[in-house]
């Protein structure tokens, strides 16, 4: 089979080489390309560029791209149009192609040129089509196709890697196999009508939140994701449900705010939808009140359960477990661990005899707490472990704090947010601003925020995060 009865009529296999991972502070330093036609190599380009920056050391240990390599190489806007030229037109194929394809839609962006190519990805088409491999990086094809390569991470020798990947492709694989990865990864979903194309282009490969508006300019929807671009575009496919279809017909225009992260994302998506009422977001309640779960010995050694309704600016206390919107709910929560651990329906509430059995001990469900035929010992490690995963963290810091979220990828600056027990007050410029909100009090307790802090300050929630300690005091 030759190359061209599957893949794309024109290609361009791609690598750049880059002074670090974050396109938004980063710069490119080489680029190399091979053009493929009708499933032949007719051409290839190569260059350094100077990319106006230092390269870092570790960079450098990596690609052995220096920066006296690249003093007196073109910048990018020397070689953009000759580069332009090349690509224009053609589909782009790289490994890892979303880190390529930012380097150059940034680059090309920051001289005037709006690119925005059809892209494949070749670690996609790998792991589609050989999915018994456990690892598709570059490293691994290197090894598993027994490659001999002179100087891997410089670019035009990792472009070829992907050039041999393809002509093993076109032995091992069925064209309709290899047509339909293509595809997949092609495939542009058909877009809304009242929705200019070029919204699509300027949506950035980056986390942030999104807003859909119909043509009126009444807000639809807000959501959230670590792509906004790839988010929006999913909206479009396969498209099986009312609120689906009715958004695919009102859209008619799109903003969105970028963050450093996921967390940033979170906290706004939340904040927004409760501040705008979207009119397709699922209604988030505001709620005056919260429930938890509180825990105390009786006078006989038992542990007891009692609910507690709290007041929005209140601390969490050491005996809280677990924060509910109504009562309903925290008692359905205190029927479940009831059941699953055999606890007392007396101790925990739900059976408000003041003595005796209660009814669960007469049917064998309950182990007797409640008329003195389990000792105290025994009972209170079950209400133990039973509320063990519903302790609500007592706040760790001595005071409020402000977290740095870092910038990554396209973002290219840090968000700074304060908070306080909990309380999230939103960004800040620096700590004066920082005082200046806590002096002007503190906002209710707002249980969503809460729960994404959890994930990211005290989870294994996957951020660029630093915690400061709020110090000093402003001037005022």
């Amino acid at each position: 089979m030759k190359l061209s009865d599957a893949l794309p009529q024109s290609l361009i296999l791609l690598d750049c080489e880059t002074t670090g991972g974050k396109a938004g502070r980063d710069r490119i330093t080489e680029i190399a390309l091979i053009e493929i036609a009708n499933g032949e190599e007719i051409s290839r380009w190569q260059t350094l560029i100077n990319p106006g920056i230092s390269i870092p050391p570790w960079i450098t240990r990596i690609t052995g791209i220096d920066n006296q390599m690249v003093a007196n190489a073109p910048r990018f806007e020397d070689i953009a149009e000759e580069l332009w030229q090349r690509l224009q037109g053609k589909v782009l194929m790289a490994h890892h192609a979303r880190f390529d394809s930012s380097f150059l839609k940034l680059s090309f962006k920051q001289i005037g040129i709006r690119y925005s190519p059809q892209v494949l990805c070749s670690v996609k088409l790998s792991r589609s089509l050989f999915p018994e491999h456990r690892s598709h990086s570059l490293d691994a094809i290197i090894k598993r196709l027994s490659l001999k390569v002179a100087e891997r991470h410089r670019a035009m020798d990792d472009t070829e890697v992907i050039l041999a990947l393809l002509k093993h492709i076109s032995t091992q694989c069925a064209p309709e196999a290899v047509r339909s990865a293509c595809q997949q990864q092609l495939r542009r979903p058909s877009l809304p009508s009242q929705l200019d194309a070029n919204t699509i282009d300027d949506l950035p490969e980056a986390p942030g939140v999104y807003r859909f508006y119909d043509a009126e300019g009444q807000l639809l929807y807000v959501g959230k994701s670590i792509n906004i671009r790839q988010r929006v575009l999913s909206h479009f496919t396969d498209i099986t449900d009312r609120k689906g279809m009715d958004l695919y017909r009102q859209l008619s225009h799109i903003e969105f705010d970028e963050t450093p992260s996921d967390f940033g994302a979170q906290l706004l998506e939340n904040q927004q939808i409760k501040q705008l009422t979207p009119r397709y977001n699922r209604r988030q309640t505001k709620n005056k009140y919260l429930w938890t779960i509180t825990l105390h010995e009786n006078a006989q050694g038992y542990h007891q359960l009692a609910l507690k309704q709290l007041d929005l600016q209140q601390a969490l206390g050491d005996s809280s477990h677990g924060l509910f919107r109504s009562q309903k709910q925290a008692e359905q929560k205190i029927e479940s661990l009831l059941i699953e651990h055999q606890l007392c329906q007396r101790l925990t509430g739900l059976d408000k005899r003041k003595q005796g059995a209660c009814f669960n001990h007469q049917l064998k469900r309950c182990l007797g707490a409640c008329c003195g035929a389990e000792i105290p010992l025994k009972y209170n490690l079950r209400v133990n472990q039973a509320l063990h995963s519903l302790k609500n963290p007592l706040w760790p810091w001595p005071g409020p704090v402000i977290v740095e979220e870092y910038a990554t990828e396209d973002a290219e600056q840090s968000h700074y947010h304060l908070i306080d027990n909990w309380l999230y007050l939103g960004r800040v410029r620096d700590q004066q601003e920082a005082w200046q909100k806590l002096q002007a009090g503190s906002k209710a307790f707002d249980v969503d925020a809460y729960k994404i802090q959890l994930r990211f300050l005290l989870g294994k929630a996957s951020a660029s995060i630093k915690i400061t300690p709020l110090t000093g005091m402003s001037d005022d």
